[in-house]
């Protein structure tokens, strides 16, 4: 059944970041009526600050990663990656996946803002939900990767939420743009530059260790990309791992994350979780 599966979801997830239909089946495969699970909790009054919890079957506090999707800042939600939610709560982590707010209501750094602030009610509430709030993971694919790793080293949007870095374990980026010519996207980032948005001119001071994973055949976001934020946590002196996974592609390192088709996949998943279960607070 497995392998049915597999050869059946394969060829669409490699169209997963165009095609929302792709993602919906993705979900369908993924079974979480045996798990319990929070919907539409606000994290902001905006109607897209909100975000669903998915708890581990098992009792006792559990570490957290908190799931921040791409969509290039315009589109997807929330719901659209139950399968990661469901991935990561059977591996034992409270699994928070968040919305926020889309081009063209708002532009940078408006995405960010919600990112942070959605990282900050997840350390504030989540040990009403099983959570273990000093074991907090950010991680996001795509645009999100983007959000996360702008939240973390953008020194002014953690400290307006009165956050710092180090309040969280880890960052996990999947197939991130981290430094690249705004103008590739129109009405994303207004009339600010480069150096003033992209996450490889923002790194400094005292960071949590960085995972930077990419797919060698991604056909959206450059290699360069993930080099150069890589370069720059070197220079920092923050521990970086980085992965390039082979024979994926752009949707493709994201549908690994799906439990039961992570073992017809590159170890995304598997390397996801070993990053994280290292760097745990013990």
């Amino acid at each position: 059944m497995l392998l049915a599966l597999a050869l059946l979801t394969l060829p669409l997830v490699a169209q997963a970041q165009t095609h929302s239909g792709n993602l919906n089946l993705l979900n369908t495969f993924t079974v979480t009526r045996d798990l319990k699970f929070h919907q539409d909790i606000p994290y902001g009054p905006e109607a897209r600050q909100k975000l669903n919890i998915y708890l581990p079957r098992q009792k006792g506090t559990h570490p957290v990663v908190v799931f921040v999707h791409g969509g290039s800042w315009k589109s997807y939600g929330k719901d659209d990656f139950e399968f990661v939610g469901e991935s990561f709560a059977r591996a034992g982590y409270v699994t928070v996946l968040i919305n926020y707010r889309l081009v063209p209501s708002v532009s940078y750094p408006a995405f960010v803002q919600d990112t942070v602030k959605a990282l900050k009610w997840t350390r504030e509430h989540i040990k009403d939900y099983a959570g273990d709030p000093e074991n907090i993971f950010a991680m996001g694919h795509s645009a999100g990767a983007y959000n996360v790793a702008e939240a973390l080293v953008n020194t002014s949007l953690l400290e307006a939420e009165g956050l710092k870095a180090t309040d969280f374990r880890g960052v996990i980026g999947l197939a991130g743009p981290y430094d690249f010519d705004p103008k590739y996207t129109p009405g994303v980032f207004g009339t600010y530059l480069q150096e003033q948005v992209m996450p490889a001119n923002h790194v400094k001071g005292d960071l949590p260790p960085f995972l930077i994973l990419a797919a060698d055949r991604d056909e959206l976001v450059g290699p360069e990309n993930g080099f150069n934020m890589v370069r720059a946590l070197q220079r920092n002196g923050t521990p970086v791992e980085s992965v390039t996974f082979p024979n994926i592609n752009h949707g493709e390192i994201v549908g690994a994350l799906m439990r039961r088709l992570s073992g017809f996949f590159p170890p995304v998943r598997e390397t996801v979780l070993d990053f994280m279960q290292r760097n745990l607070k013990k």
